[in-house]
């Protein structure tokens, strides 16, 4: 097998002067994640068209001084889990997707996906995961085992030469090309739409730990069953910003749902925020929901280390705080 590795000093060769800019769109290939269903009379995962959902697609183009595009950073909030039952090492659309950017400019500039606030938000084109989940479910009760609400992870227990399976796990892979094309296209359009660049960029840093209160839970159930908890370890989360000029790129190493990145765009003072997530490591939290999902019992409400009423405020306050302490 061939090694293949970028040398320190052949990097370090490729540096050059650069340009970046700044653009922003939107894709309609992710939805909230959590409904009430009215058939189990409780809480579940599917499409939810009236949850929260940020569509926006943040984008970040680099290029030459010669106007030649160099690289893209993208942001999006959306789980990479179509392939989830497949079993099989997959960029899932995040790869498909910078894939056919980097397809388009002939391979010669990087393509960079970042997983925004995703903790509450799938691909909205997820029924094959949907009917290989009901497959699965009719499978083990026939062997006396219930798994519809505590479900096995990834595709345990499909029968792989079940036709029915085979042909949904082909249009899994389909479909994963299908929106990594979707999205690629509204990156290359937000690029192309991008008018105004800047060669002088001040950068700063910055990151702190936040605590929160902690607790274990002590029942089980993915879903539609109140917890039971008790108190426990408070819980460390690590927050990140990079400031490029007037671009904060915010960071938590966790799983965030998608309205608290919604609130810290709405109070930050930049426009151009952005927040990335499961980054710098892992924290011990589990999900972390907004204060108001705490109502919820959805699996990621249930499963989270974290105490309702203080992660959304810490996080938000935190980032805020870096911010500006970057830039006064």
């Amino acid at each position: 097998m061939k090694k293949y590795s970028l040398p320190l000093t052949e990097a370090t060769s490729k540096l050059q002067p650069a340009q970046i800019g700044y653009g922003s769109g939107v894709s309609y290939i992710n939805i909230n994640r959590n409904i009430f269903d009215q058939e189990r009379h409780g809480w579940w995962e599917g499409p939810n068209y009236e949850g929260i959902s940020d569509k926006t697609v943040a984008v970040i183009c680099f290029k030459t001084m010669d106007n030649k595009p160099i690289a893209v950073y993208y942001n999006y909030a959306m789980h990479a889990v179509a392939a989830g039952q497949l079993d099989m090492i997959s960029g899932d659309v995040p790869g498909t997707t910078s894939k056919y950017i980097e397809d388009t400019f002939d391979n010669e500039i990087i393509a960079v996906w970042s997983t925004g606030a995703s903790g509450d938000q799938n691909p909205i084109y997820f029924n094959q995961t949907y009917e290989l989940r009901d497959i699965r479910i009719k499978e083990y009760a026939k062997r006396g085992e219930d798994i519809s609400n505590a479900m096995p992870p990834g595709g345990t227990g499909l029968d792989r030469n079940n036709p029915q399976v085979a042909k949904l796990m082909q249009q899994q892979k389909d479909i994963i090309i299908s929106m990594g094309q979707m999205l690629g296209e509204e990156v290359q359009h937000v690029m192309r739409n991008i008018k105004r660049y800047e060669t002088v960029i001040p950068i700063n840093t910055g990151s702190k730990i936040i605590t929160c209160p902690g607790r274990n839970r002590l029942n089980k159930g993915r879903a539609g069953y109140e917890g039971k908890y008790e108190d426990a370890d408070p819980i460390e989360l690590r927050l990140g910003l990079i400031m490029l000029d007037n671009i904060p790129i915010t960071s938590v190493n966790a799983e965030i749902f998608n309205y608290i990145a919604v609130r810290l765009k709405n109070e930050s003072p930049y426009t151009r925020t952005m927040m990335a997530t499961i980054t710098n490591g892992t924290a011990r939290s589990g999900y972390i929901p907004n204060d108001a999902a705490y109502g919820f019992q959805t699996f990621e409400v249930l499963s989270s280390r974290l105490k309702p009423g203080y992660a959304e405020s810490a996080i938000v306050n935190g980032l805020l705080d870096l911010i500006n302490e970057a830039t006064h």
